[in-house]
Protein backbone atom coordinates (compact mmCIF):
# COMPACT_ATOMS: atom_id res chain seq x y z
CA UNK A 1 0.00 0.00 0.00
CA UNK A 2 2.77 2.46 0.90
CA UNK A 3 4.48 1.84 -2.45
CA UNK A 4 1.19 2.56 -4.25
CA UNK A 5 0.68 5.81 -2.36
CA UNK A 6 4.29 6.81 -2.97
CA UNK A 7 3.78 6.34 -6.71
CA UNK A 8 0.64 8.48 -6.60
CA UNK A 9 2.55 11.17 -4.70
CA UNK A 10 5.39 11.21 -7.22
CA UNK A 11 2.93 11.58 -10.10
CA UNK A 12 1.09 14.37 -8.32
CA UNK A 13 4.33 16.27 -7.77
CA UNK A 14 5.32 16.10 -11.44
CA UNK A 15 1.81 17.11 -12.55
CA UNK A 16 1.45 20.07 -10.20
CA UNK A 17 4.93 21.53 -10.71
CA UNK A 18 4.53 21.33 -14.49
CA UNK A 19 1.31 23.38 -14.16
CA UNK A 20 2.68 25.98 -11.74
CA UNK A 21 0.98 29.37 -12.01
CA UNK A 22 2.69 31.56 -14.61
CA UNK A 23 3.53 34.58 -12.40
CA UNK A 24 6.32 32.89 -10.38
CA UNK A 25 7.74 31.36 -13.56
CA UNK A 26 8.18 34.87 -14.98
CA UNK A 27 9.01 36.85 -11.83
CA UNK A 28 11.98 34.66 -10.93
CA UNK A 29 14.98 33.27 -12.69
CA UNK A 30 15.45 29.61 -11.76
CA UNK A 31 19.17 29.13 -11.52
CA UNK A 32 21.80 28.61 -8.84
CA UNK A 33 23.28 31.80 -7.33
CA UNK A 34 26.71 32.55 -8.79
CA UNK A 35 27.85 34.42 -5.72
CA UNK A 36 26.56 36.07 -2.56
CA UNK A 37 25.16 32.87 -1.07
CA UNK A 38 25.11 34.60 2.32
CA UNK A 39 22.41 36.96 1.02
CA UNK A 40 19.90 34.24 0.25
CA UNK A 41 16.67 33.83 2.19
CA UNK A 42 15.58 30.25 2.83
CA UNK A 43 12.33 28.76 4.06
CA UNK A 44 10.99 25.23 4.43
CA UNK A 45 7.36 24.35 3.82
CA UNK A 46 5.81 21.11 5.09
CA UNK A 47 2.41 19.57 4.49
CA UNK A 48 1.09 16.55 6.39
CA UNK A 49 -2.08 14.78 5.26
CA UNK A 50 -3.77 11.82 6.96
CA UNK A 51 -4.54 8.77 4.83
CA UNK A 52 -6.81 5.99 6.09
CA UNK A 53 -5.87 2.37 5.39
CA UNK A 54 -9.21 1.77 3.70
CA UNK A 55 -9.11 4.86 1.48
CA UNK A 56 -9.93 4.21 -2.18
CA UNK A 57 -7.24 4.98 -4.75
CA UNK A 58 -9.24 7.92 -6.11
CA UNK A 59 -9.39 9.54 -2.66
CA UNK A 60 -5.66 8.99 -2.12
CA UNK A 61 -4.95 10.66 -5.46
CA UNK A 62 -7.14 13.60 -4.44
CA UNK A 63 -5.39 13.99 -1.07
CA UNK A 64 -1.95 13.71 -2.66
CA UNK A 65 -2.79 16.38 -5.23
CA UNK A 66 -4.16 18.70 -2.54
CA UNK A 67 -1.00 18.34 -0.45
CA UNK A 68 1.29 18.90 -3.42
CA UNK A 69 -0.77 21.88 -4.60
CA UNK A 70 -0.24 23.53 -1.23
CA UNK A 71 3.54 23.17 -1.63
CA UNK A 72 3.46 24.53 -5.19
CA UNK A 73 1.38 27.55 -4.09
CA UNK A 74 4.28 28.72 -1.92
CA UNK A 75 6.03 30.03 -5.05
CA UNK A 76 3.05 32.30 -5.75
CA UNK A 77 2.97 33.49 -2.14
CA UNK A 78 6.66 34.38 -2.23
CA UNK A 79 6.13 36.29 -5.48
CA UNK A 80 3.49 38.42 -3.78
CA UNK A 81 5.73 39.03 -0.77
CA UNK A 82 8.47 40.49 -2.97
CA UNK A 83 6.14 42.47 -5.24
CA UNK A 84 4.23 44.05 -2.35
CA UNK A 85 7.18 44.16 0.08
CA UNK A 86 5.38 42.33 2.89
CA UNK A 87 6.82 39.21 4.50
CA UNK A 88 4.78 36.32 5.89
CA UNK A 89 6.46 33.11 4.82
CA UNK A 90 9.85 34.74 4.28
CA UNK A 91 11.68 35.60 7.52
CA UNK A 92 12.79 38.84 5.86
CA UNK A 93 13.28 40.46 2.47
CA UNK A 94 16.39 39.33 0.56
CA UNK A 95 19.00 42.08 0.24
CA UNK A 96 21.28 43.31 -2.52
CA UNK A 97 25.02 43.83 -2.21
CA UNK A 98 24.42 47.42 -1.02
CA UNK A 99 22.51 46.01 1.97
CA UNK A 100 19.14 47.20 0.71
CA UNK A 101 16.10 45.13 -0.33
CA UNK A 102 14.89 44.72 -3.89
CA UNK A 103 13.10 48.09 -3.82
CA UNK A 104 14.16 51.14 -1.87
CA UNK A 105 12.03 54.07 -0.79
CA UNK A 106 11.47 56.29 -3.81
CA UNK A 107 12.77 59.45 -2.09
CA UNK A 108 16.32 58.11 -1.86
CA UNK A 109 19.08 57.90 -4.48
CA UNK A 110 20.19 54.46 -5.61
CA UNK A 111 22.26 53.24 -8.58
CA UNK A 112 23.13 56.90 -9.31
CA UNK A 113 19.47 57.63 -10.05
CA UNK A 114 17.25 59.92 -7.98
CA UNK A 115 14.49 57.74 -6.57
CA UNK A 116 16.33 54.53 -7.42
CA UNK A 117 14.01 51.75 -8.56
CA UNK A 118 10.88 53.16 -6.97
CA UNK A 119 8.48 55.88 -8.15
CA UNK A 120 5.30 57.46 -6.80
CA UNK A 121 2.06 56.72 -8.62
CA UNK A 122 -0.09 59.49 -10.08
CA UNK A 123 -3.82 59.29 -10.75
CA UNK A 124 -3.17 57.94 -14.26
CA UNK A 125 -2.08 54.33 -14.86
CA UNK A 126 -0.94 55.12 -18.41
CA UNK A 127 1.38 57.86 -17.18
CA UNK A 128 2.66 55.60 -14.40
CA UNK A 129 3.52 52.81 -16.84
CA UNK A 130 5.37 55.25 -19.10
CA UNK A 131 7.28 56.74 -16.14
CA UNK A 132 8.21 53.30 -14.82
CA UNK A 133 9.55 52.29 -18.24
CA UNK A 134 11.52 55.55 -18.40
CA UNK A 135 12.98 54.81 -14.96
CA UNK A 136 14.07 51.35 -16.15
CA UNK A 137 15.95 53.07 -18.98
CA UNK A 138 17.65 55.40 -16.48
CA UNK A 139 18.67 52.46 -14.32
CA UNK A 140 20.00 50.44 -17.26
CA UNK A 141 20.46 52.13 -20.67
CA UNK A 142 20.63 48.69 -22.33
CA UNK A 143 16.82 48.57 -22.08
CA UNK A 144 15.25 49.36 -25.46
CA UNK A 145 11.63 50.13 -26.34
CA UNK A 146 11.11 46.91 -28.27
CA UNK A 147 11.87 44.73 -25.21
CA UNK A 148 8.75 43.10 -23.84
CA UNK A 149 8.39 44.01 -20.17
CA UNK A 150 6.47 42.27 -17.40
CA UNK A 151 4.12 43.82 -14.86
CA UNK A 152 3.02 42.23 -11.58
CA UNK A 153 0.04 43.60 -9.68
CA UNK A 154 -2.93 42.63 -7.53
CA UNK A 155 -5.56 40.78 -9.54
CA UNK A 156 -8.18 43.60 -9.32
CA UNK A 157 -5.75 45.99 -11.08
CA UNK A 158 -4.88 43.59 -13.90
CA UNK A 159 -7.35 44.78 -16.57
CA UNK A 160 -6.73 48.47 -15.90
CA UNK A 161 -2.98 48.01 -16.19
CA UNK A 162 -3.32 45.95 -19.37
CA UNK A 163 -5.21 48.88 -20.91
CA UNK A 164 -2.58 51.30 -19.60
CA UNK A 165 0.32 49.40 -21.19
CA UNK A 166 -1.51 49.43 -24.52
CA UNK A 167 -2.21 53.18 -24.30
CA UNK A 168 1.39 53.86 -23.28
CA UNK A 169 2.57 51.70 -26.23
CA UNK A 170 4.77 49.65 -23.90
CA UNK A 171 5.06 45.98 -24.96
CA UNK A 172 4.23 44.24 -21.70
CA UNK A 173 2.70 41.11 -20.22
CA UNK A 174 0.61 41.74 -17.10
CA UNK A 175 0.25 39.21 -14.29
CA UNK A 176 -2.49 39.69 -11.69
CA UNK A 177 -1.69 38.07 -8.34
CA UNK A 178 -4.52 36.55 -6.31
CA UNK A 179 -5.00 37.05 -2.54
CA UNK A 180 -3.74 40.65 -2.60
CA UNK A 181 -6.98 42.51 -3.30
CA UNK A 182 -6.11 45.56 -1.18
CA UNK A 183 -2.66 46.18 -2.65
CA UNK A 184 -2.31 49.25 -4.87
CA UNK A 185 1.41 49.12 -5.61
CA UNK A 186 2.76 47.17 -8.58
CA UNK A 187 6.06 46.25 -10.20
CA UNK A 188 7.34 46.65 -13.76
CA UNK A 189 10.30 44.43 -14.65
CA UNK A 190 12.61 43.79 -17.55
CA UNK A 191 12.26 40.60 -19.56
CA UNK A 192 15.17 39.32 -17.49
CA UNK A 193 14.06 38.90 -13.89
CA UNK A 194 15.47 40.86 -10.99
CA UNK A 195 15.19 37.92 -8.57
CA UNK A 196 15.86 34.19 -8.48
CA UNK A 197 14.28 31.31 -6.61
CA UNK A 198 15.24 27.67 -6.33
CA UNK A 199 12.78 25.03 -5.17
CA UNK A 200 14.30 21.93 -3.59
CA UNK A 201 12.70 19.35 -5.89
CA UNK A 202 12.93 16.39 -6.06
CA UNK A 203 15.52 16.08 -3.30
CA UNK A 204 13.20 16.87 -0.38
CA UNK A 205 11.43 14.10 1.58
CA UNK A 206 8.39 12.84 -0.28
CA UNK A 207 7.11 9.82 1.58
CA UNK A 208 4.38 7.95 3.36
CA UNK A 209 4.89 7.51 7.09
CA UNK A 210 2.45 5.20 8.84
CA UNK A 211 -0.94 6.68 7.87
CA UNK A 212 0.38 10.13 6.88
CA UNK A 213 1.54 11.68 3.61
CA UNK A 214 4.50 13.89 4.47
CA UNK A 215 5.94 16.23 1.86
CA UNK A 216 8.11 19.30 2.08
CA UNK A 217 10.19 21.68 -0.02
CA UNK A 218 13.05 24.08 0.54
CA UNK A 219 12.71 27.48 -1.13
CA UNK A 220 15.77 29.70 -1.61
CA UNK A 221 15.31 33.31 -2.80
CA UNK A 222 17.84 36.00 -3.68
CA UNK A 223 18.22 39.19 -5.74
CA UNK A 224 20.01 39.13 -9.09
CA UNK A 225 19.78 42.75 -10.25
CA UNK A 226 17.50 45.44 -8.76
CA UNK A 227 18.02 47.64 -11.81
CA UNK A 228 15.74 45.30 -13.75
CA UNK A 229 12.62 46.23 -11.76
CA UNK A 230 10.74 49.37 -10.70
CA UNK A 231 8.10 49.49 -7.98
CA UNK A 232 5.23 51.98 -8.37
CA UNK A 233 3.63 52.89 -5.04
CA UNK A 234 0.63 55.09 -4.18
Amino acid sequence: MEDDIQGILDQAMEHQFSKARPAPRHFFEHQAPLDGQERTVTIHKWVVTAVGASEARGMIELLANMAVREIVSVASQITGELVFRRTYLLPGQPVWEDGGPLFNHHSSRRFDVDGGNGIEATDCFTSDVAQAAARLRELDPSYTEDERLQLFCAKPLEKELIRATVKAKIPCRVFGLYDHEQERSWVLTRDRSACSMLIGKPTFPLRVKEDMIVIGARFVVWIDEPRYAVCVTP
